[in-house]
């Protein structure tokens, strides 16, 4: 696949930073479950590296996604508007995935989640080649939508996050 030099525009910036792994489970845990007691971390997210989990961490306090709250006389991560909002789009996205069976009509809520995030990473004015239809492009528009929303509102810390997903998914790999 050929990839253009452009610059990205702010909405691919935001999906690249915002589809890692670790960040999506943790958010979309929050979100579901309410606060997540810091000691059951690596419980609750399991399967995700240390790396991972410290990156996921790290990012959504820097993007003002996460604070650090009690519950039960404990520490805990607890979301704060802009990750509720966060949560959202990640539901859009993975509702969108779903209905068209992208990228497989057997996936999970992160693939999906990620798979669309780079969808709109990927070709912010069109979809993949090999991916979703016509209608299917056209109903992307909400996901990108919800996204562009998301990174109006809450997206000024995004410029101070070096670290795309694609880049530390990259580091993860060569440990």
């Amino acid at each position: 696949m050929n990839i253009s030099h452009t610059p990205a525009s702010p909405t691919s910036r935001a999906a690249d930073t915002l589809a890692h792994m670790g960040l999506i489970r943790l958010i979309s845990e929050i979100d579901d479950n309410g606060p997540l007691q810091r000691r059951m971390l690596a419980t609750t997210l399991h399967g995700l590296s240390r790396r991972q989990l410290t990156h996921a961490t790290t990012t959504g306090r820097t993007l003002g996604l996460l604070r650090t709250g009690r519950q039960g006389g404990n520490a805990a991560y607890v979301l704060t508007d802009a990750g509720r909002d966060l949560a959202e789009v990640y539901d859009t996205a993975a509702r969108w995935a779903r209905t068209h069976h992208y990228p497989h009509p057997v996936s999970d809520f992160t693939t999906r989640v990620q798979a669309t995030l780079t969808l709109l990473t990927l070709h912010p004015g069109a979809t993949d080649e090999a991916g979703p239809d016509d209608e299917a492009a056209r109903t992307l528009n909400s996901v990108r939508a919800a996204l562009s929303q998301w990174a109006g509102d809450h997206g000024d810390a995004l410029a101070t996050n070096p670290v795309p997903a694609s880049a530390q998914d990259g580091m993860d790999l060569a440990a």
